[in-house]
């Protein structure tokens, strides 16, 4: 990063920011998370400008996002990258460019179609076809689709103008119906629009004007981050108000709506800040790992100014998909801390070859090998982090099996049984309705509730953990409407 070209700054103040450091005792990393490299910030692999997101294709083969406020935005392929290299196209090193914009999407069946990249924070790049997703702030709000050949960014003829709300981020589930949200949602009842896939409606995405196959209405306030799970019934939104600063978890489906799920709870707390209380961190990007039931959550200082205030802090919250309790911390203002001496030093922008330096983590993304991605906004590269380990699997307290609508109500025998610490009861039920399923002892003291919520038809998985419980026999009971059976199950420490 180069502090010199921030012109909104006073000299003086620049002077005193490229040396602010925080006193503090040397800190231990005890986490597992591991970073491997953070692109150079200089002409040779740097990405040349504010970096807010990374879309992934496979390992170290990424897009950076470059976007300054107001002002250009443009993508970079980096290809089998490490700190030093990588780095495909080279724009100029912290340079306005033409127009003062980078990068324009021109529709390659008519050129006169087209629309420059401006105030995009965020791109989704997708694997199996390699194109790449940018929710843009043009007049029209537009969802721009590039595609990454291997060596070159091409524009699509696809393209989707989402009407007159800022926009912020987007998402797909795996039939690639794509999830947009609204920056603010003060004043707007379509603060979530979700739109058909490209393979389920190119006309509309040549055409670039389609009805939402839904929408949904949150409550007042800043938003940034959005992620789906891949069959679209689980949302995640991140409320990025400096006085809400917490995620939120939407159930439900594209056909029949959204509502809350009250038993998911992501906060912030007092000890998110920056520099001093008053520079409140929020969370801003997110991913989910189905396959682990993991939630990342990129958490900082949106656009501190002074930038001082924002670098001691930055992190990802790694959380229960199921209910958001914390399960672990990847702490990348103390890394940058530990490995440089401070929270805004990175010597040259290639001194160390693993650390960005200036904290200001936005995006979260993953490769196929489950390895981490993030950025720096203010230092202008994108950072890959690797688990040393298995990653955790958290157990989904209900799963759904299968769409297939049973003939009638069932509750299974759990297996195992005996068990020791964790046994998987199954059920179905052949309608859609409120359905509890709960563990009591002998005696008929509730002890615990494993489901309590609408539950589509189908055949459903809950695991049961017994693991604070004592040695002996419990009785577990569903409940869906009139239907109420019973079983036991035996645990053996």
């Amino acid at each position: 990063m180069r502090l010199i070209t921030i012109s909104t700054l006073p000299l003086l103040l620049i002077s005193i920011l490229s040396t602010f450091t925080f006193s503090q005792e040397q800190p231990q990393w005890t986490s597992k998370w591991y970073c491997v490299y953070a692109t150079y910030d200089d002409e040779t692999n740097g990405t040349g400008h504010n970096t807010p997101s990374v879309g992934v294709l496979k390992e170290n083969t990424f897009i950076a996002c470059v976007t300054t406020y107001n002002a250009r935005s443009f993508l970079i392929p980096y290809v089998n990258a490490d700190s030093a290299t990588g780095r495909l196209y080279y724009y100029g090193y912290d340079t306005p460019g033409i127009g003062n914009f980078f990068l324009p999407w021109t529709n390659p069946n008519d050129v006169f179609d087209e629309v420059l990249m401006k105030n995009a924070w965020f791109i989704l790049a997708t694997p199996k076809d390699s194109l790449i997703y940018v929710a843009n702030n043009d007049e029209k709000h537009s969802i721009l689709v590039f595609k990454f050949t291997g060596d070159t960014i091409l524009s699509t003829p696809y393209r989707l103008e989402t009407g007159d709300n800022i926009i912020f981020s987007i998402d797909l589930d795996a039939n690639g119906n794509v999830f947009v949200i609204n920056d603010s949602s003060y004043g707007k009842t379509d603060d979530i629009k979700i739109f058909p896939s490209i393979e389920s409606n190119k006309t509309a995405w040549e055409s670039h004007t389609t009805t939402p196959l839904n929408t949904i209405d949150l409550p007042d306030g800043v938003y940034k981050g959005i992620e789906v799970n891949n069959d679209g019934t689980w949302l995640f939104v991140s409320y990025s108000d400096t006085t809400k600063r917490k995620v939120v978890k939407y159930v439900g489906s594209i056909q029949t709506g959204y509502q809350i799920d009250t038993k998911f709870n992501f906060q912030l707390g007092v000890a998110d800040t920056g520099a001093t209380s008053a520079w409140k961190a929020s969370p801003i990007g997110l991913e989910y790992l189905d396959e682990n039931n993991l939630l990342f959550i990129a958490c900082a200082v949106w656009r501190p100014s002074p930038l001082s205030m924002g670098y001691p802090y930055g992190r990802i919250y790694v959380v229960s998909g199921t209910t958001g309790e914390p399960i672990d911390t990847i702490d990348i203002a103390k890394w940058n801390f530990i490995k440089t001496g401070g929270y805004n030093l990175r010597e040259n922008g290639t001194t160390p070859g693993n650390a960005s330096g200036y904290t200001s983590v936005y995006d979260v993304k993953f490769d196929e090998k489950k390895n981490l991605y993030t950025q720096s906004y203010y230092g202008w590269t994108v950072d890959k982090w690797v688990y040393q380990g298995t990653l955790p699997i958290i157990p989904l307290k209900v799963e759904k099996l299968n769409d297939e609508i049973p003939n009638g109500y069932e509750l299974k025998q759990n297996y195992p049984n005996p068990f020791n610490p964790t046994t998987t009861i199954e059920f179905s039920i052949p309608t859609r309705q409120n359905v509890t399923l709960k563990i009591y002892t002998i005696l008929g003291q509730e002890i615990a509730t494993l489901v309590d919520e609408v539950l589509d038809p189908g055949t459903y998985r809950v695991i049961f953990d017994a693991s604070k419980l004592a040695t002996g026999s419990y009785i577990y009971t569903l409940k869906a409407g009139k239907y109420v059976e019973s079983k036991k199950l035996m645990f053996v420490k």
